[in-house]
């Protein structure tokens, strides 16, 4: 596919700098087939202005001094941020190409033969090498100690758009003639944090004092957890120690989501923050207010808060704690090796994923049967798992295939199934699993007007890279995106930008190369607390992601749904709707937000997803450094999950998720305005208004004034948002620099 967006399973990496992995992972996705790739990196060529990353021959150099050697590989490239320094960073062969002609360069400054000096330039070399194929204009007066230093340091940035900016300082600072590393080190990070919109005074009077090491490790303290607002709080930070500053910055992110925060230490806090960053809008009003009725009375401990919060969420779907109570005896006997605390709040948050994704008439007769057979907390899923199976079978008979599933997924089918239209449903489960399929199929195509690719083994684009991971759609898979055409459909019709989409299943899809080929030392470790609870529950797919967007060389949308959606929990979407129709939802909000009119030239293209960009950035105050209105792009460079990229409006953002950049904003808002429209209203007038508009009024003036009303939104409200969101919308192209002024 050509220029995509992912929304990525958190879970497959919870044990890393989550922010930083999703960037560089949607990152190599989004961009990949557009870098520029660093393929030659030798001493052999003649150094020209481009022959050193060509890989054609050219008339070998003699070099007159080991300091003409180390710096003549040199290159401008003419936009950093497009060059693929993943791949680079794990090019095993080009790096021994690099060495082996190294050495025989070097033989010619060392007749003596290998030893001390002819090691220590050859470090000196290969340093210079690692720092210029990620475009650093080394200087010759560079030693081989203060070059390992200068590799350190940019080895040790994790993300693409890092290494990009704190390169450009590097090189505006050895322009002007600095020598010392510390220093150069330093300006490097002075840019990174400016970046991110701190202030000057702020850095040099509170953050400079940390040290490189310090910096780094708050810069990532602050793109993992404050991820669009780190500039807010970098500049609010109290504190003269790097753990001092790491502890007030987490009890300032949680107090800012409405959670008090007094009593509780750093590991807890940032727990309840990891469970904050997983929900939806209603969820977390419902965890703020039980947590904070906890901590209020003087409760500390991680699990019993949580614990209380998800009974609270229970208890709104119909479970109170006494209905499935359990002793500590009970809970010790089944997990002896857990504390009965931990265990408590486990089952709690399984159960009420299990419940949460049903719609209320089948929420309510699983909750009776629960009753009937008497289930505990432990017994819980186990109950359900067989009651699931039988309500499937009696919508579907055994052509739905959940004899292997497990209880979330059963879930999951059920929920798709018990939504599906009747008719719809008839027709598709009368004869076997692949007589379900092709009905199911048919059903799709012919209501929506879309092409449901079916072809295992081969891209709907031809991109050979996706082929292997093609699979045939799965009967769990067409019942959602049935369903979630069918929410996005107004009187049968999609919105116009959706029409020709075609929709594709994948499994087991690759990673993508890390930034870090080598481990490094001194990374923030997260507390084992924050795989807990319930976050291992529930099986995982083997994509990584949950869904992907993308468009062909002529504009038309693709849309990916990955296997890892079919089986998670729908957390951070709205009550009765599965992961995977929302996730769907939010790929196809993408497919209208993104790619511009299929068919017109790529420069009308751009322009249109430019300005789409911007217009949306208007509402929620999307910022690129420097306070531009954010527009997708920064020069020559699509930037995605850019940290420093800012919102101002971030209790107008969705889901956290969604707090990463301007299009997740969008993707993220987008199934609460078709499947929670009072949710989307709350958390916005204005977006709710553009969105509206966008789709051709999928809701009517009187249901839209239905919606404010279930929020306390008055018509003069209303009419005050519309003439805001316009006003803001129509100066949107001129603030992001897209038209002059």
């Amino acid at each position: 596919m050509g220029d995509s967006t992912l929304k990525l399973n958190q879970a497959h990496s919870r044990n890393q700098h989550s922010f930083q992995v999703r960037l560089q992972q949607q990152r190599d996705a989004r961009n990949g087939p557009a870098l520029e790739s660093v393929d030659r990196l030798l001493v052999r060529p003649e150094v020209g202005a481009t022959d050193l990353f060509k890989s054609s021959p050219a008339p070998r150099r003699e070099f007159a001094s080991v300091d003409e050697l180390v710096v003549s590989a040199n290159q401008s490239f003419d936009e950093l941020d497009n060059v693929d320094f993943a791949s680079f960073r794990n090019d095993k062969a080009l790096a021994r190409q690099v060495l082996q002609e190294s050495r025989q360069e070097l033989q010619k400054f060392h007749p003596e033969g290998p030893g001390q000096a002819f090691n220590r330039d050859l470090r000196r070399v290969l340093h210079a090498r690692y720092l210029q194929g990620h475009g650093v204009q080394v200087q010759a007066h560079l030693d081989d100690a203060e070059m390992a230093r200068l590799r350190r340091y940019v080895q040790a940035q994790d993300s693409s758009m890092n290494v990009a900016d704190a390169v450009r300082s590097l090189n505006a600072a050895l322009e002007k003639g600095e020598q010392a590393v510390e220093n150069l080190l330093l300006e490097a990070e002075r840019g990174l944090f400016r970046e991110r919109g701190v202030k000057p005074e702020v850095f040099e009077q509170k953050l400079a004092p940390l040290g490189i090491p310090g910096l780094g490790a708050l810069r990532d303290f602050s793109d993992s957890w404050a991820v669009a607002e780190g500039g807010r709080f970098l500049n609010q930070v109290q504190g003269q120690s790097l753990d001092e500053m790491r502890q007030n910055m987490t009890q300032q992110l949680l107090s800012s989501h409405g959670y008090l925060t007094s009593g509780l230490d750093s590991t807890t806090a940032l727990s309840l923050l990891r469970d904050r960053n997983s929900e939806g809008p209603r969820s977390n009003a419902t965890l703020a207010e039980a947590i904070n009725a906890a901590v209020a009375g003087g409760e500390k401990d991680y699990f019993k808060l949580n614990l209380v919060a998800n009974q609270r969420i229970l208890g709104e779907l119909g479970i109170q704690p006494e209905d499935l109570a359990v002793s500590d005896e009970a809970l010790r006997d089944t997990y002896p090796e857990v504390e009965p605390g931990e265990a408590r709040a486990e089952r709690t948050r399984v159960l009420r994923d299990l419940v949460r994704v049903l719609p209320d008439a089948e929420r309510a007769a699983a909750i009776e049967h629960l009753g009937e057979e008497e289930a505990d907390l432990l017994s819980a899923e186990s109950v359900l798992h067989k009651y699931l199976g039988e309500r499937i079978r009696d919508y579907s008979g055994y052509a739905a295939g959940y004899g292997q599933m497990d209880a979330m997924q059963r879930a999951n089918l059920l929920s798709g199934l018990s939504r599906l239209p009747e008719e719809v449903r008839a027709q598709a489960f009368d004869g076997s699993n692949a007589d379900t399929l092709n009905n199911l199929e048919d059903s799709i195509e012919s209501t929506f007007g879309v092409q449901v690719h079916r072809q295992a083994g081969t891209a709907p684009d031809g991109n050979e890279s996706y082929a292997p991971f093609v699979k045939d759609w799965t009967v769990q898979g067409l019942v959602d995106l049935y369903n979630a055409l069918a929410s996005m459909a107004k009187h049968g019709k999609l919105p116009k930008d959706l029409a020709g989409v075609t929709l594709s299943f994948m499994a087991g899809a690759p990673k993508s190369p890390s930034m870090t080929p080598v481990e490094l030392k001194g990374g923030i470790q997260p507390p084992d607390t924050f795989d807990r609870p319930a976050a291992s529950s529930y099986t995982q797919g083997l994509s990584g992601f949950y869904g992907e967007c993308g468009q062909d060389e002529k504009g038309y949308d693709g849309v990916v749904l990955y296997d890892d959606a079919l089986y998670g929990a729908n957390s951070d979407s709205t009550v009765g709707v599965t992961l995977a129709e929302s996730t769907l939802i939010h790929e196809l909000g993408h497919a209208i937000q993104l790619g511009g009119t299929p068919g017109a030239p790529k420069k009308q293209r751009e322009l249109e997803d430019a300005t789409r960009m911007a217009e949306w950035s208007s509402l929620s105050g999307w910022m690129e450094p420097g306070r531009v209105l954010a527009d997708g792009r920064m020069g020559d460079f699509e930037y995605y999950y850019d940290a420093t990229v800012q919102v101002d409006k971030r209790q107008e953002v969705a889901t956290t998720y969604g707090a990463s950049d301007p299009c997740e904003d969008f993707a993220e808002y987008t199934p609460f305005f078709y499947k929670d429209p009072s949710t989307a209203m709350g958390l916005s007038a204005e977006k709710f208004l553009y969105l509206n508009q966008l789709v051709g009024d999928h809701y009517s003036p009187a249901e839209v004034q239905q919606v404010a009303r279930q929020v306390g939104l008055k018509p003069e409200d209303i009419e005050a948002a519309n003439t805001s969101m316009r006003d803001k919308v129509s100066l949107a192209p001129q603030q992001a620099g897209i038209i002059a002024a």
